[in-house]
């Protein structure tokens, strides 16, 4: 089959997501807003968001984007990003039509700061969208506070209407006690969603969502064994800022900012809740893989901050 991107593609505004419909290719690009189509190697500009100008250093812009599942029907993307003026500005999730850009807001007023502002997007095989967001370090209490939409896992149908069956009425809050939400994917086999949250110094988390569950942030953080909280299946210390991440088969594999690596975790278990494997399948440089993504062309590939790379894993 075909790869439906090159080798090696130089992107310069900081490319975050990558997402297929069957012949084509999008990609967000963070501090310039713009999102991309890539259709039998050509390039087109599909728009521009208006996202907040801040300057030094800041995790805000167009982060995540999905592609809706019945796009070959609807044309529909999402896209989560930054709006508004400096030390006044949110995040929103969106839907735009390939053909025609206006956005129509489905969720806003999502916290917003300079950092930890999650932002990656999923649907899941009931067609619900999936978002996860994050919580700033001055505020960190917040992600036990129901209210307060970052730290969260949020869920919301594909009109922005809230699910009658979320655990929380009237809610879009799926579950809470997460810290900085950089990875989302769903197994294949039982629907499951698995998240990469991002730790302070210690214990990024690997964990499995369960409906209405609290992952502990700020209270705990790691194995707790604390009937309270969810304790996650796998734990990184000292941090290695595990990000976006894609299942192919029953292999869980996702980017790690800090190593500049990709990993494979090999899963065990009825509820394939136990890793019985965890192995560095990318090297690249010290630090800066920004996401891993597996497309219909049976390709994996990765998002740096100059560069989306089409790689073969070592294993």
């Amino acid at each position: 089959m075909t790869p439906l991107l090159p080798d090696f593609l130089e992107v310069s505004g900081f490319p975050i997501t990558v997402v297929f419909s069957e012949d084509r290719v999008f990609f967000s690009e963070r501090v310039t807003g713009n999102l991309w189509e890539v259709y039998k190697s050509n390039f087109r500009l599909v728009r521009s968001f208006p996202i907040v100008k801040i300057t030094g250093h800041h995790e805000t812009g167009l982060l995540g984007i999905a592609v809706d599942p019945d796009f070959k029907k609807n044309h529909y993307l999402n896209a989560y990003y930054t709006y508004g003026k400096a030390e006044k500005f949110k995040n929103k999730v969106v839907r735009i039509k390939t053909d025609d850009p206006r956005e129509e807001t489905i969720l806003d007023n999502i916290p917003a700061s300079h950092i930890h502002n999650g932002g990656i997007l999923a649907f899941a095989p009931d067609k619900t969208l999936y978002i996860g967001t994050g919580v700033d370090n001055p505020i960190m209490e917040q992600s036990q506070n129901i209210a307060f939409l970052g730290g969260k896992i949020l869920r919301i149908n594909r009109d922005g209407s809230i699910p009658k069956d979320n655990p929380f009425p009237g809610s879009p809050v799926f579950s809470l006690g997460h810290r900085n939400i950089f990875g989302l994917a769903f197994h294949p086999k039982n629907g499951q969603l698995y998240i990469c949250d991002v730790g302070p110094e210690k214990n990024d988390e690997i964990n499995i969502v369960v409906k209405g569950g609290n992952y502990g942030w700020p209270e705990v953080t790691g194995i707790a064994n604390n009937p309270k909280y969810i304790d996650p299946i796998k734990t990184y210390t000292p941090t290695i800022t595990p990000t976006q991440c894609v299942f192919v088969g029953n292999n869980f594999y996702f980017g790690s900012y800090n190593e500049g690596t990709v990993h494979k975790l090999t899963l065990k278990g009825k509820r394939f809740d136990q890793v019985a494997k965890d192995e560095i399948v990318y090297r690249g440089k010290s630090f800066g893989v920004i996401g891993v993504f597996y497309g219909p062309d049976m390709q994996f590939y990765l998002t740096t901050p100059n560069k989306i790379i089409r790689f073969e894993p070592e294993i």
